[in-house]
């Protein structure tokens, strides 16, 4: 009976672990802040380093958005080495890189801009599609313009910055 405590409590101890992970960012102090301590002070002739910073891309999400694009390219080599496999082994192969992509991509999907987000999330969603198509066999190779525009659209998400 001294042995069975300890196995009921590792389950418990796993939870613990694993919620212990889930508390916000010491860098998020907007909720910590009282409502009136977080705007800006109005910028003088003789305070110039007050002045609000421009408007564009934080570091972190270029660096999201640049790793994205190789990601993209990356995913997009593998799927045209799959494509050359032929049917119908090359329908599973295919549709497995294109799955992979899409998992790739969902890791960028959490940066500081709603729009690359969305972009990222946008690229991952028609990469998974393809995935669903070439998974069923098609007689003939999906289009890809949806693929396309969605990089598009996270090409000019990114240039926002």
């Amino acid at each position: 009976m001294r042995f069975a405590r300890p196995a009921l409590l590792a389950p418990a101890a796993v939870a613990l672990i694993v919620l212990s992970g889930c508390t916000p960012d010491d860098d998020d102090t907007s909720a910590a802040e009282p409502a009136g301590s977080s705007a800006p002070a109005a910028a003088t002739p003789s305070a110039p380093s007050l002045s609000p910073a421009p408007v564009g891309l934080d570091d972190a999400t270029r660096t999201t958005c640049t790793a994205a694009e190789k990601d993209i390219t990356a995913a997009l080599k593998e799927v045209a080495k799959a494509e050359k496999i032929g049917p119908p082994a090359g329908h599973s192969a295919v549709s497995a890189q294109y799955s992979a992509g899409a998992a790739t991509m969902y890791t960028h999907a959490f940066t500081s801009s709603d729009e690359v987000n969305g972009a990222v999330k946008a690229v991952a969603t028609e990469m998974g599609d393809l995935a669903d198509t070439w998974a069923k066999a098609p007689k003939k190779a999906p289009s890809k313009a949806d693929l396309t525009a969605a990089q598009a659209k996270l090409k000019t998400a990114c240039a926002a910055g």
